[in-house]
């Protein structure tokens, strides 16, 4: 009868060993899926992020070309010639 008594705890080993390696790979699982979890949520989060400096900057670019039609127009080389003739003493 010895031979079937180690046969049983071979197979209670084998049943522990079994549980065992389950265990690890449900918890590498969850390893996995938290991992998973937290990345989605940092590229949520620097979408978020680039959208509003995106943003931003296209507010800025609209003020900047907002601003530069507002500034005296650069004068020409008609405009610079009119003005010598005008400042010139009469014939």
């Amino acid at each position: 009868m010895k031979n079937a008594t180690d046969r049983s705890a071979a197979a209670k080993k084998a049943a522990i060993t079994r549980k065992r390696r389950a265990a690890g790979k449900k918890a590498a699982a969850k390893r996995k899926h938290r991992a998973a979890g937290r990345k989605a949520a940092e590229s949520r989060k620097a979408n978020t992020v680039a959208k509003k400096r995106s943003a931003a900057a296209k507010k800025a670019h609209a003020t900047r070309k907002r601003n530069a039609s507002v500034k005296k127009p650069v004068p020409t080389l008609l405009d610079n010639a009119i003005q010598a003739l005008a400042s010139m003493p009469p014939l």
